[in-house]
């Protein structure tokens, strides 16, 4: 009798505490024996696996385990080491192997980790290979390690992956004029530690780095994506044209402008769509974003006859919908913007070069590329609750969103969902007043609350303000 099917999946790879769970130790190896299992099955007995990870203290561990269970299943490995996400995609296709791993929780505290799954393109594992994978791992008893010279083999490409990388971002950007631009990078004390610099270097790019020094137990504290301010402030000090602040794994980024301002994935979307039409070079004149992109790009991009796209929380969705359209723009609000056209997923670095390539172009400040328009005031919500069902059907839930819509009409919107991996009901608001979209998030949660809410609280963040 196999055992109960469980569910390792969510929106980007598997994320949660390290070592504990679906990420302890041995369970990871035991992914990995199900990962060579599963392509051996689709592919060919001797798959090969390029593997990279970030520089939390557990990456290295996880990365072990998940080598040890592949070659136990007969798979090649190649270790790229400490390397970002996005350079993983890439390698992926440059060297032709069978699939990508990356060991990283992205932007999260260093307590936690996660994996993600690659295809042999670079893009996202699909959906139904990752059902695959959950329903070996419920099967263990399926799982024949191989013996002897069965066993596969282990790569060490660590140097060779990383300068590999960095050389084809310089080519890319080689023609860019970014020689001698002034900026402040701050490298989360992640994975971009070992690409960014070299990068800069390449294309003589001025850059002062922050948040570079990783220790294993420091990365995404206090810096980096989530704390673009602290990039904020040294712009203002060092006088720089532009501020980098990229997350743990380099696969998002958040600008500063020359002035100290925040520019966030809506804004580099905006910069960028309306600088794609004027060169006709924006497929569909359509920018594909998630429903937690704010109105004011909505309306900006309208007033361009541009249109926006919206899905639901998370880039495979909106790459989903790019791949589908032909288009070449997509991203969320956090920084994590997909350039079809440069590269399988998301890559915080080549974002911010793409960004810099324009204003070079341009001829103009960032500040000026990026101001067109005014945000909405955005508040999500997080109430933690017992179950989850849906939210639009809960009476009490219901009654406050058709209040809330009879007063907001089309200048305000909406959102309710789960969090992916997290009991927690999240409701954002979203209006050009901010004392209605504290009203009405209030009230939305309250009846969240009562309905399903654990008693543990909520939380609540402004993601735009006034």
């Amino acid at each position: 009798m196999g055992c109960k099917k469980e569910r390792l999946f969510g929106t980007d790879g598997i994320r949660g505490l390290a070592n504990h769970g679906a990420l302890e130790m041995k369970r990871v190896l035991m992914l990995g024996e199900a990962t060579a299992c599963l392509l051996a099955r689709k592919l060919k007995p001797r798959a090969r696996v390029g593997l990279g990870w970030d520089s939390r203290i557990s990456s290295p561990g996880l990365a072990a385990a998940l080598t040890a269970g592949l070659t136990g299943g007969g798979a090649h490995v190649w270790r790229f080491g400490v390397i970002t996400t996005p350079a993983v995609s890439r390698l992926v296709g440059k060297y032709r192997l069978d699939a990508g791993i990356v060991v990283s929780a992205s932007h999260n505290p260093a307590e936690d980790n996660g994996i993600k799954y690659f295809s042999s393109s670079g893009g996202k594992f699909p959906d139904e290979a990752e059902q695959k994978l959950e329903k070996i791992m419920s099967r263990p008893d399926l799982l024949k390690p191989m013996p002897g010279v069965s066993l596969g083999m282990v790569r060490q490409v660590e140097a060779k992956a990383a300068s590999d990388y960095i050389q084809d971002v310089i080519r890319r950007f080689a023609n860019a004029r970014l020689a001698g631009l002034r900026v402040v990078a701050d490298l989360a004390q992640g994975a971009a530690c070992r690409t960014v610099p070299g990068v800069m270097e390449g294309l003589k790019i001025r850059a002062q780095y922050m948040a570079d020094k990783p220790n294993g137990l420091n990365i995404n504290l206090d810096c980096g994506s989530l704390h673009p301010d602290k990039a904020a402030s040294r712009i203002r000090a060092l006088k720089s044209q532009a501020g980098l602040a990229f997350d743990g794994d380099g696969d998002r980024v958040m600008l500063v402008d020359e002035k100290g301002n925040i520019i966030n994935g809506d804004r580099m979307m905006g910069l960028l769509a309306t600088y794609y039409a004027r060169q006709g070079r924006l497929a569909g004149r359509t920018v594909v974003a998630t429903v937690m992109s704010n109105l004011g790009l909505e309306l900006f991009l309208k007033q361009k006859n541009i249109r926006l796209l919206r899905t639901k929380v998370g880039d495979r969705y909106v790459s989903q919908v790019l791949a589908e359209r032909g288009l070449i723009l997509g991203g969320e609000q956090s920084g994590h913007l997909l350039l079809p056209r440069m590269s399988p997923t998301g890559d915080g670095l080549l974002t911010a070069l793409e960004v810099l390539r324009v204003m070079r172009a341009e001829g103009k400040p960032l500040s000026e590329l990026a101001g067109g328009w005014k945000d909405f005031p955005q508040r999500l919500v997080n109430v933690r609750v017992t179950s989850r069902p849906q939210l639009d059907k809960l009476s009490k839930v219901k009654q406050e969103v058709t209040a809330a819509q009879r007063i907001l009409k089309e200048r305000g919107r909406i959102n309710l969902r789960y969090s992916g991996t997290e009991p927690l009901a999240r409701i954002m608001v979203e209006a050009e007043n901010a004392s209605l979209v504290e009203t009405w998030s209030n009230r939305i949660a309250d009846a969240v609350e009562q309905s399903i809410g654990n008693g543990k609280g909520r939380t609540t963040t402004w993601l735009t303000c006034a």
